[in-house]
């Protein structure tokens, strides 16, 4: 069995963890969360505790870790920190998730239920797809993007590393979303978006 290390308590960690028994047919054993706020489960009830902060988590040889943090900067970051440490991280994939032919998904990523990834595509490391995701034909995915629920990255976009959308977004066929910009929730992308640029609206323009 082995012992599950979440990374971030906030809603996604929570969401997560209630997941956690459909994720896989390994024996998962959920022991605990890391976070840097340490009161993010006052309130609520579950059965597992805020171990640690993740500055002061201490990696151990019987531990996975699941990465739970949606900001693409923040995760990738921490993940950088914890890996130079020592932590292994575990990819997981709903069941629930279609997953088609010649889909490569990278370490620490998470495929929500609902979500459907079609074929040929590449998805990188510590990548979130939530809820009810499409993933079109040979799209390319990088390291850290958050891609949210009900969102649509249609075939051959590219996105590049540490991209965020928002639910309900689309991304028109072969666009490309480059390093760090921000989609607004509801947007349509028909063009290139720059670098550590938010665009809203439909279609998507820059703000």
């Amino acid at each position: 069995m082995k012992k599950v290390i979440i990374v971030g308590a906030g809603g996604l960690g929570r969401m997560i963890y209630s997941w956690l028994p459909d994720f896989s047919d390994e024996d998962l054993e959920p022991i605990g969360f890391i976070s840097d706020r340490l009161d993010l489960l006052e309130g609520y009830n579950y059965d597992i505790p805020i171990l640690s902060t993740i500055k002061e988590y201490q990696p151990q040889d019987d531990h996975v870790l699941v990465m739970a943090i949606a900001n693409p900067i923040d995760k990738l970051e921490i993940a950088k920190d914890l890996e130079d440490r020592g932590a292994s991280f575990k990819s997981l994939i709903h069941p629930t998730a279609l997953v088609g032919k010649n889909v490569e998904i990278g370490k620490g990523s998470v495929v929500c239920p609902r979500a459907i990834l079609t074929c040929d595509i590449k998805i990188g490391d510590y990548v979130l797809l939530n809820l009810g995701v499409t993933i079109g034909h040979d799209v390319q995915i990088g390291d850290g993007c958050t891609i949210n629920s009900h969102s649509d990255v249609t075939g051959s976009a590219k996105l590049s590393t540490g991209v965020f959308l928002g639910s309900h977004a689309v991304v028109m066929p072969g666009v490309k979303v480059k390093d760090f910009a921000k989609i607004g929730a509801g947007s349509v992308v028909i063009k290139q978006v720059s670098s550590a640029t938010t665009v809203f609206g439909i279609p998507a323009k820059q703000v």
